[in-house]
């Protein structure tokens, strides 16, 4: 069973407070990190492995990472780096599985051409026309173009750091850039990333839950 949650009313604490409190004891503090930095995770996530259901399992595994690491937290980045790092390695370590199974099932294949007609995965959780509209346009790109664009366009990151989480060379990335931008241009014309794949409300409460629920299970995993 799912554990309750409590009103929180900390949302003027620092990520450094909070960090903090939560390591002196105050493990329920958690959840204030979990609340801002969901929707970020969710994007990074979506940015790599494009597919909600698999997105949402990295989320879970990167959060219980990050609170079991919480005290190698040395601040030297911001917490919302480090904890994007966490989630990228998890998609990373998830897609390579996913290619390690697919050579042992089935020959290579070419990539094959974006689905013009049809619902995306990804359409099903949007609500706004706007969004669906956007998120419709990404989802049609190639993987390596989805990856560097979300990355760069969405969630900020540098040619540098994009090419450091994608493995790719740093002309690689600008040039898989450029073509993204001129694939998504045949489809939309002036939108605003910002609003893109939204992670918040009942789904946010529903992952909140369960890596609570994961967490909280942990002390009797440990004693088996």
């Amino acid at each position: 069973m799912l554990p309750q949650l409590v009103p929180m009313p900390y949302a003027p604490l620092s990520d450094s407070e909070v960090i903090s409190r939560v390591l002196a004891g105050e493990k329920q503090l958690f959840e204030l990190l979990m609340r801002r930095y969901n929707q970020r995770l969710y994007r990074a996530g979506v940015a790599v492995l494009g597919e909600p259901t698999a997105v949402e399992e990295a989320m879970q595994s990167a959060w219980v990472k990050a609170y079991l690491q919480l005290a190698t937290f040395e601040g030297r980045a911001s917490f919302a780096t480090w904890l994007t790092r966490i989630m990228l390695n998890e998609c990373l370590l998830d897609r390579r599985r996913q290619q390690r199974l697919t050579d042992l099932n089935a020959p290579a294949a070419e990539e094959a051409e974006p689905r013009a007609t049809g619902p995306t995965p990804l359409q099903t959780v949007l609500n706004e026309e706007l969004r669906e509209a956007l998120e419709a346009a990404m989802q049609a790109l190639p993987a390596k173009y989805r990856s560097v664009f979300v990355l760069r366009e969405v969630e900020g990151l540098s040619v540098a750091g994009t090419a450091a989480y994608l493995q790719l060379s740093e002309p690689n990335v600008k040039v898989r850039l450029l073509r993204a931008r001129e694939r998504l241009r045949a489809y939309l014309v002036g939108f605003a990333p910002q609003h893109t794949f939204t992670y918040l409300g009942a789904r946010c409460t529903r992952m909140v839950r369960q890596v609570l629920a994961h967490l909280a299970d942990l002390p009797r995993r440990q004693a088996a």
